[in-house]
Formats: structure tokens, C-alpha cells, sequence
């Protein structure tokens, strides 16, 4: 679970960042980003409808999403607001939808994730 510092809860800034933040897309996962002047990356998960009509299914989704995203926090940014929204493809019916290596992709191309030096 996500510590309560890192959550996006309000419907306010859920909205701000639906309006004005940076669109990346790719795959099944799409995320919108806005900087906040926080110190901290606040997360926001949304699945919707047309993702599945099965409420099982969705929050199946949102806990996979929070998992990935509660393991992967040390390497993401600080100081930004990000709505993560998975989509679901026509073309990726079945049940083996790789969402962590779409999400590290989608992160790294919205320039989220800190560089590594080796």
C-alpha cells in the first residue's frame, strides 16, 4: 500500500492534473504529470469503466498498478503530482498483460524516474 503522503486524494488535484499536467502514453498504461511544490511524489490510480464493467476486475488492476508503483517509488522523481490510468487494448484481451514493464517504460519516457549511475 501506498504511504498516505504519497496518495493524490483529493478531487481537486485529481482534477488539476487531468487538466493541465503532461500526457505519455504507451501501451496499456497512460499517465498525465504536473509538478507540485511538495517534497514529495503524490500517485493517483484511476480505472475506469471501459476498462471492464467488473468491479473485481478493475480493482484487481489498481492493486497490481499500486504495487508496481509502491516498489518502484525510491526511483521516481519527487516533487511531482502523477495520475496513472491504465487502458485496456483490443488487442490485449488476454489475462498476461505485462503492466510493470509498461509502466517503467512510460515512466522513463515522461522523464520520471531518476538516472541510475552505475
Amino acid at each position: 500500500m501506498l504511504p498516505f503522503k504519497n496518495r493524490l486524494t483529493k478531487k481537486k488535484d485529481h482534477e488539476k492534473v487531468q487538466k493541465l499536467g503532461y500526457f505519455v502514453s504507451l501501451g496499456n498504461i497512460a499517465i498525465k504529470s504536473l509538478k507540485n511544490d511538495l517534497k514529495e511524489t503524490r500517485i493517483g490510480i484511476v480505472v475506469g469503466l471501459k476498462f471492464s464493467k467488473k468491479s473485481t476486475e478493475r480493482n484487481q488492476v489498481k492493486r497490481i498498478l499500486r504495487d508496481i508503483v509502491h516498489t518502484e517509488l525510491k526511483n521516481i522523481e519527487k516533487g511531482w503530482d502523477v495520475v496513472i490510468m491504465a487502458r485496456k487494448r483490443e488487442e490485449e484481451k488476454s489475462k498476461n498483460i505485462n503492466f510493470k514493464k509498461n509502466m517503467l517504460a512510460v515512466l522513463e519516457k515522461g522523464k520520471l524516474l531518476l538516472n541510475k549511475k552505475s
